[in-house]
């Protein structure tokens, strides 16, 4: 893996751990039954639906493939997979 490699995955999981950390700040926000892309441990853009999401953040000249893109789910929500 090249540096800029580890450093994509590094950004990403530092997001996705933020994401996780401050869900209960995130739904309090309004963004509840929404896409969120969190950059740089901030939200970038939302949308209620991905492809809503993906094309904002291309015509903000975001490369949605290297953004952490994730659903806000209502508090309580349980997901089973």
């Amino acid at each position: 893996m090249t540096n800029q490699e580890l450093t994509l995955l590094k950004n990403f999981e530092q997001d996705s751990e933020w994401f996780h950390n401050n869900n209960k700040e995130i739904i309090k926000r309004g963004f509840v039954n929404k896409f969120v892309a969190v950059k740089d441990k901030k939200i970038i853009s939302s949308g209620k639906n991905l492809d809503e999401l993906i094309k904002i953040l291309e015509e903000k000249g975001e490369n949605p493939s290297y953004i952490f893109i994730e659903f806000v789910y209502p508090e309580g929500f349980t997901l089973i997979l």
